[in-house]
């Protein structure tokens, strides 16, 4: 099995594989209503801590995962970026995401860091394709998605809610970044 390096660095982002001292930080980022409107809403501390297992076992079991991310000049966590296998969108799909803190939108550091791992996803694991999802009404990670490479392919449902789904091919992406 081809694994995802658990750590990676951008221009402006250092991402290091998430782990149980990342509790703090996901605790601040689901008090935050701004940015937890799109993630389903606001969690309580057992929920994060079962996330964080949860992300924890995922990179165990399929050598890759979530990542969060830092500001490489304050060293001050900024947000994540992830690969996770799902089933949204149809069987055995892997997903591209990442959240970033509302104090720091518009900066683009959700493409820095969604161009990485979508570039882990197609170099290092050799995937052939991936997703990335949102609800409809995030036109800032659509706008991400669409500057990645993603293109829109429909409507989809995911953790209840109405959902967005992008599609990104191998091919298609070489031949812009390859």
């Amino acid at each position: 099995m081809r694994r995802a390096p658990e750590t990676f660095s951008t221009t402006r982002l250092d991402a290091t594989r998430v782990g149980a001292e990342a509790v703090a930080f996901v605790q601040e980022i689901f008090r935050d209503d701004r940015v937890n409107a799109t993630l389903g809403g606001p969690r309580d501390a057992a929920r994060i801590e079962n996330d964080l297992d949860r992300w924890s076992g995922h990179w165990d079991h399929h050598g890759f995962g979530l990542w969060i991310l830092h500001d490489r000049n304050s060293g001050a966590p900024v947000g994540w970026t992830m690969l996770t296998a799902t089933d949204t969108g149809g069987a055995g799909g892997v997903e591209v995401g990442w959240t970033i803190v509302a104090d720091r939108w518009r900066e683009g550091m959700a493409f820095e860091a969604g161009s990485a791992a979508t570039r882990i996803g197609f170099e290092i694991l050799g995937l052939d394709a991936l997703v990335s999802f949102t609800t409809p009404h995030n036109i800032a990670s659509r706008g991400v998605m669409d500057k990645i490479g993603f293109r829109y392919d429909g409507d989809v449902a995911h953790a209840g809610l109405p959902h967005v789904i992008y599609r990104l091919d191998r091919t298609t992406w070489e031949k812009t970044n390859g």
